[in-house]
């Protein structure tokens, strides 16, 4: 039987680091139950074929959708072009797209009274412009985190990774706990590398009440490796209308763990996030089903997306998922909060569910800290469930502050 996990409520988050933040909800509602609503293709100006034109080649027909798709699907768009950005090292592209996400997440999840006028009459649209789930919109911060550390800029990269802590404590009709490991992981690595060893220390700490053995960094670690694995989780509508919103495993890839070359054997990355778990819960808890923007909740926890040790033959991460109503991570009060997602249901009733989503997100997050020489290359492989290699061995750039210190990134979809 698996134990319940400690959660992180959205206001232990702001107690904890002096922060405020609100009730945030995501209804996934979309067009009217009579069927889905066809979109037209916005004829684009002479000015953004241009922008198109002036892309590197990678990035041409990411930006041709964004234009094309407009305002609704403007969020989604962005995190698509942010991340194939990213992945093929045009970095200024990633950070501007990144940026213009959040800024869009940030005008409805945020502690205002404008954030707050927002999301009502967000609520009362039939048609919702995209804003993303939780994990999605905690991914945006965990790119602009990466892309802060890649620069040294590590007070910028922890407010990063703590704004998307905040923002995994924002769902559908309450707010839950935050139990984003990467970005705890992350957040003491920005801490360690800035200089602040007792904040570094305090982040860990909080860290092993999730991942008790993770690869805390040693003073000598000066690179942390991130590696991504398989596909994005998946959201489906189900039942009768396609009413319901169902979340499955991202499909078509065998590669669940990443290795790196160490000596004459290869060395396994720890597997720090399982992606398709954050999608498929709400602080632990295992969703069974949206159905008008309101969770329900499975009462077995043991059919809880797969364990993080089952996808990369870790055993020691047995203890992933939580009971409901679990157990607060020490020291923190129990707190109940009204639910803001009542809000404006009514004008929209009958609908289908909202199955847009980020599908260039990977299915599982992978790091290591190292301790690397200038010049030193980092050869990287992805294996299977059995270890078999997946593909060719793949090159991981490390990219160096003026301290010395760094940060390398690589996806199994690097190409895609």
């Amino acid at each position: 039987m698996r134990c319940a996990k400690p959660r992180r409520t959205m206001s232990c988050i702001a107690n904890r680091y002096g922060l405020l933040v609100a009730a945030g909800t995501g209804v996934l509602l979309a067009a009217c139950a009579t069927g889905p609503k066809e979109y037209e293709s916005a004829t684009l100006s002479q000015a953004q074929r241009d922008h198109v034109a002036a892309q590197p080649p990678a990035l041409r027909s990411h930006y041709q959708t964004l234009y094309e798709e407009g305002r609704r699907n403007e969020v989604l768009n962005l995190m698509e072009v942010g991340l194939h950005a990213y992945r093929n090292d045009h970095f200024t592209e990633a950070r501007r797209a990144f940026n213009e996400a959040r800024l869009n997440i940030e005008s409805v999840y945020a502690d205002n009274e404008a954030a707050r006028r927002a999301r009502s009459r967000w609520y009362e649209e039939a048609e919702k412009d995209f804003k993303g789930e939780p994990y999605e919109r905690s991914m945006v911060y965990f790119y602009l985190g990466l892309l802060f550390l890649q620069d040294g800029d590590y007070g910028n990269a922890r407010a990063s990774f703590l704004g998307g802590l905040l923002q995994d404590a924002f769902a559908e009709e309450e707010q839950h706990s935050a139990d984003f490991a990467s970005l705890l992981y992350l957040m003491g690595w920005a801490a360690q590398k800035m200089g602040s060893t007792q904040l570094a220390e305090e982040h860990f700490q909080e860290l092993q009440a999730f991942r008790p053995d993770a690869p805390i960094p040693e003073p000598r670690h000066n690179v942390l490796l991130v590696a991504e694995t398989g596909t994005a989780p998946r959201k489906l509508a189900d039942g009768v209308g396609h009413y319901q919103l169902v979340y499955r495993r991202g499909r078509g890839f065998d590669d669940t763990g990443a290795e790196l070359a160490s000596g004459d054997g290869w060395q396994p990355l720890y597997p720090i996030e399982d992606v398709f778990f954050q999608a498929s819960t709400r602080g632990g808890r295992a969703i069974d089903r949206i159905v008008e923007g309101q969770v329900e909740f499975k009462s077995d926890t043991a059919e809880v997306g797969a364990n993080l040790s089952d996808i990369s033959r870790n055993n020691t991460l047995a203890g992933l998922s939580a009971a409901g109503g679990g157990v607060l991570a020490a020291g923190y009060a129990t707190v109940t909060l009204v639910s803001v997602a009542a809000q404006g249901l009514s004008a929209s009733s009958n609908v289908r569910a909202d199955t847009r989503y980020w599908a260039s997100l990977p299915d599982t997050l992978h790091i290591l800290p190292l301790q690397v020489a200038p010049g030193e290359e980092l050869a990287v492989r992805f294996v299977d469930d059995d270890g078999t290699p997946v593909g060719a061995p793949m090159q991981a750039a490390v990219h160096f502050d003026d301290q010395g210190n760094g940060l390398a990134y690589i996806s199994s979809r690097q190409d895609n």
